[in-house]
């Protein structure tokens, strides 16, 4: 079984694992005075079945069309998105980004965050949960020959990375030892459920008169919604 496990609602402060430096990426942005790098970790997207919903565990299982399975673990914190129910079929894009910024002097702790929300795309309901897992860090070595960078952050653990993409190995190039630097790692899982549409209100009639126009459309009774809780990146 094949388990991807995003955990988009954990945002308790832990280590930057060293591999989170390592993985390719695909852009970077920088400016005069004020350096800092992006890079794309992963970007996939899916086609799933809901197997089961686990709200003790708050655990949904997608079973992928080729027979795949993928857990998708939520906290508490996510609320205010669409349910889903064992037999659901959704359209799935997980996005993940790191990303380091100079910490300007003086400057508040860096916070994590967790939004979501939810709407319809063409009148299925959809979901998107983005998690913003920030910490600070301080440089204690640079070897730019290997593009390798040892760091600590504020839980006073110690990191070593080999930077392998361009954007990141530029980036290291405008640092020296002792800049502070606020690194965001980004999780985004946006979901759509595919078997479940909401009936949208019509539009007016252009060609209708004037009075016709202006009388109030009653928009279709929605569709139930369906009747298990959850949410699934």
């Amino acid at each position: 079984m094949q388990s991807l496990v995003s955990r988009l609602a954990s945002l308790a402060a832990g280590s930057v694992a060293v591999c989170a430096l390592t993985v390719g990426g695909v852009s970077a942005v920088s400016s005069q005075g004020h350096a800092q790098a992006s890079v794309l970790l992963k970007h996939q997207s899916a086609q799933a079945v809901v197997e089961t919903v686990d709200h003790t565990a708050r655990e949904l299982l997608l079973r992928e069309g080729n027979g795949h399975l993928i857990t998708i673990e939520y906290g508490s914190a996510v609320r205010d998105l669409p349910h889903v129910s064992p037999g659901d079929k959704l359209s799935i894009s997980f996005v993940e980004t790191l990303g380091a910024d100079l910490a300007q002097p003086g400057s508040p702790l860096p916070e994590s965050t967790l939004t979501t929300a939810r709407g319809y795309v063409h009148g299925h309901p959809r979901g998107v949960i983005a998690s913003f897992r920030r910490e600070r860090a301080k440089i204690e070595t640079i070897d730019l020959p290997s593009h390798t960078v040892s760091f600590v952050t504020e839980d006073d653990t110690s990191h070593i990375a080999v930077l392998r993409t361009k954007a990141m190995q530029d980036f290291l190039a405008t640092l020296k030892v002792g800049d502070v630097i606020d690194i965001t790692r980004m999780e985004s899982i946006s979901y759509i459920i595919q078997n479940d549409t909401v009936a949208q209100p019509a539009a007016p009639d252009a060609t209708a008169p004037a009075a016709a126009a202006q009388a109030p459309v009653t928009a279709p009774a929605p569709a139930a919604p369906a009747t298990a809780p959850a949410t699934a990146q």
